[in-house]
């Protein structure tokens, strides 16, 4: 087998790594506000609230478990186009309402950056395999 070859037999899977990267980083931002809603949500609405985000707690919590439940599906690669949706909903509003509309530095706008961009990739590529989509 040449280096081609080799390279076009694991490609299939080479989501999978972006996935799991995915759902990392979704879990690290939102996983701890969903699992703690009493703790997390409240807070997180108010900053919401101090952006002049309407409906604070309600986009709050939709939020926090847009990016739990979606970290879950991309793990699995369930509904993965249908979470990529979601998510890059999601990840737009936190650009341009929580980054760009108050003058936030490219640094700290990088992490929803790169989760728009995962979500982009994987809306248009799929999930790749192993995946509950593709059949595992």
């Amino acid at each position: 087998m040449n280096v081609q070859s080799t390279i076009q037999t694991l490609r299939p899977y080479a989501p999978l790594l972006l996935r799991l990267a995915f759902a990392y980083e979704l879990y690290d931002a939102a996983g701890h506000t969903a699992l703690h809603p009493a703790e997390g949500v409240p807070g997180y609405a108010e900053w919401l609230k101090s952006l002049g985000f309407p409906f604070p707690l309600v986009s709050a919590a939709l939020s926090a478990y847009a990016e739990f439940i979606g970290a879950i599906l991309m793990v699995l690669g369930y509904k993965t186009r249908w979470a990529a949706v979601v998510l890059l909903i999601n990840f737009s509003l936190a650009i341009l309402v929580g980054h760009v509309a108050i003058g936030d530095t490219y640094k700290n706008a990088m992490p929803a950056i790169n989760l728009f961009a995962m979500s982009v990739f994987l809306l248009l590529n799929g999930p790749g395999k192993p995946s509950i989509d593709e059949g595992l």
